[in-house]
């Protein structure tokens, strides 16, 4: 698809279109996802060590460390 023929679609044409694709960008991502996860658990297993995978973030959770002199100040 062109850049003509994005501006030549109606605007709800256009919008089902946006529509279509974050759909598909979601079920790629998930894909990919999964093709990753399924590698390293094949790697792991290919050198004798287990792995868990969890979590329904896309990144790790930011751990806040804080000191007592950091609380008083």
């Amino acid at each position: 698809m062109t850049q003509e023929t994005v501006k030549a679609l109606s605007d709800v044409d256009l919008s089902q279109v946006i529509t279509w694709a974050q759909e598909e960008i979601k079920t790629r991502t998930e894909r990919r996802k999964q093709e990753a996860i399924a590698k390293i658990r094949a790697l792991a297993s290919e050198n004798g060590v287990t792995v868990s995978i969890a979590g329904t973030r896309g990144r790790p959770a930011r751990i806040r460390t804080t000191t007592k002199a950091a609380k008083a100040g």
